[in-house]
C-alpha cells in the first residue's frame, strides 16, 4: 500500500512539473510575441488571454489573485458601457484590455525571481530583433527602393512612438541589469547601444525622457549616488548643448513647439467632452469614438491621466488610483523597508518614466507595449507570501484528484 502511494505521489509531482513547465512556457510565449509584427502579437495574444479565461484551471488561478475579480469585473462593466453607447472602438479595446489583465494575473501567480530575471534578458535579446529590423529599414530598404522611403521607423510596431516605448524600456531593463550585476555587461552594453540607435531612427522625442527618468530612478534606489550626480550632469550638459548652443542632439526637437500646440487643442477637446459626461464616461477609447462622431478622429487624449477620466469619468477613475496608489505603497514597502531593491527598484523605474511619459502621449494602451509593462509590474509576484502562492499549489493538485 505505501509502495502504490508513493509510486502515486511521484507521478502526481511528476505532472506538477510538467504543468509549471507548461505555464512558464505561456509566459516566455507571451513577452516572445510582443517581439512580432504587431498583427501576428495581436492575434498569438488574444490567442493566449482567451485560452487563459476558457481554460477552467487556468481560469481558477487568474481569479485566485487579490481583487482580481473586482478590476476584471469593473472592465467587464465598462465594455458594456461602451457598448451601450454604440462606441465599437471601446468594445474592442476593452475586451483586448481584459485579456491583457487575465494574462498579467496569470503571470503574477507564477512569477519568481529566477523566472523573472531570465525573461527580462529574453527581452533584451529579442529587441535585437526590432533594431535590427529598424535599420534594415532605414539603410537597406530605402536605397534599394525609393518608394519605401521611411523618416520615422517603427520597425515590427504599427506607430514610431510605439517602437520608442519598447526601445526605452529595454534601456531601463539593461541599465538594471548592468547596476546589479547580472550576467556579461557587454551584452547589455551592446543591447542598450542599439536600443539607442533604434531611438534615433524612430525619433521619439519623449523615449528619451522616459530613458532618463527611469535610469534615474534605479540610481537613486540602488544607492549609486555618485553615478545619479554623474548622470544627472551629463543630461544638464546635453540640455546644455541642445538649448543655449544649438546643437542637434534629439531629432525633431524643432517639431517641439508645433507638437505641444496640436496636444493642447487636443486636451482642450478632451476637457470639453470630459465635462459633459463627468461621471461615468463613455469606455475605453472614449476620444476616438467622441472626436469620429465630430469628424476628426483622435485615437486617444495623448496624456493618460486625461484619457481614464475621459474613458471611466470620475468614479471610474477613483477605484483605479486607490487600486495603483495600492500597489504602489506595496512596491515601497518591500523595496525600501524589507530592503529588497532587486525587481522593484526596476518596477519604480519603468512605472516612473511610463508616468512621465503619460503627461504628453499614451503609447502604453497598444498590443505590444501593454503586455511588456504589465509583464514589469507582476513582478511583484516574486515576492508574493507563501499563502498567497498556497492558493495557486492548492489549484494545480486539484487537477490532480480530479
Amino acid at each position: 500500500m505505501k509502495r502504490g502511494i508513493t509510486i502515486e505521489n511521484k507521478a502526481a509531482i511528476r505532472r506538477q512539473i510538467d504543468e509549471s513547465l507548461t505555464y512558464t512556457n505561456i509566459i516566455i510565449i507571451t513577452v516572445t510575441s510582443i517581439f512580432l509584427p504587431y498583427i501576428f502579437a495581436g492575434i498569438l495574444l488574444v490567442g493566449l488571454g482567451m485560452y487563459l479565461i476558457l481554460n477552467k484551471q487556468t481560469r481558477k488561478i487568474i481569479f485566485s489573485q487579490r481583487c482580481s475579480k473586482y478590476i476584471i469585473s469593473f472592465f467587464v462593466f465598462y465594455l458594456l458601457e461602451a457598448l451601450f453607447y454604440g462606441n465599437w472602438f471601446g468594445v474592442g479595446a476593452g475586451f483586448g484590455l481584459i485579456l491583457a489583465l487575465a494574462i498579467g494575473f496569470f503571470q503574477r501567480s507564477f512569477m519568481t525571481t529566477e523566472l523573472y530575471e531570465r525573461v527580462l534578458t529574453l527581452v533584451c535579446i529579442l529587441s535585437i530583433t526590432s533594431s535590427s529590423c529598424a535599420i534594415t529599414q532605414k539603410f537597406v530598404i530605402s536605397l534599394v527602393d525609393d518608394f519605401y522611403n521611411y523618416d520615422r521607423i517603427s520597425a515590427m510596431f504599427l506607430h514610431p512612438n510605439y517602437f520608442g516605448t519598447i526601445t526605452a524600456t529595454v534601456i531601463i531593463i539593461c541599465a538594471y541589469k548592468i547596476l546589479s550585476n547580472q550576467g556579461s555587461k557587454w551584452v547589455y552594453y551592446i543591447v542598450g547601444v542599439m536600443n539607442i540607435i533604434s531611438i534615433y531612427l524612430c525619433e521619439s522625442m519623449f523615449a528619451w525622457v522616459e530613458v532618463f527618468v527611469g535610469i534615474a530612478i534605479l540610481l537613486l534606489v540602488m544607492k549609486k549616488y555618485g553615478l545619479f550626480s554623474l548622470w544627472l550632469g551629463g543630461a544638464m550638459i546635453a540640455g546644455f548643448a541642445i538649448f543655449e548652443l544649438n546643437i542637434d542632439l534629439i531629432p525633431r526637437l524643432y517639431e517641439a513647439k508645433e507638437t505641444l500646440s496640436l496636444r493642447l487643442k487636443i486636451w482642450q477637446f478632451v476637457w470639453e467632452q470630459f465635462i459633459k459626461e463627468p461621471l461615468f464616461g463613455h469606455g475605453s477609447m472614449s476620444t476616438a469614438f467622441l472626436s469620429s462622431k465630430a469628424g476628426n478622429l483622435i485615437p486617444h487624449a495623448h496624456s493618460v491621466y486625461l484619457d481614464t477620466l475621459m474613458n471611466y469619468g470620475m468614479i471610474g477613475t477613483i477605484p483605479i488610483v486607490i487600486y495603483f496608489m495600492k500597489y504602489l505603497i506595496r512596491i515601497l514597502k518591500i523595496c525600501l523597508k524589507e530592503k529588497k531593491p532587486m525587481i522593484t527598484s526596476l518596477i519604480l523605474a519603468v512605472m516612473g518614466a511610463a508616468l512621465v511619459h503619460g503627461l504628453t502621449d499614451l503609447t502604453l494602451f497598444w498590443i505590444q507595449t501593454l503586455p511588456l509593462f504589465i509583464f514589469i509590474l507582476t513582478g511583484i509576484g516574486a515576492y508574493e507570501s507563501r499563502e498567497d502562492k498556497k492558493v495557486v499549489n492548492l489549484l494545480i493538485r486539484q487537477r490532480y484528484i480530479e
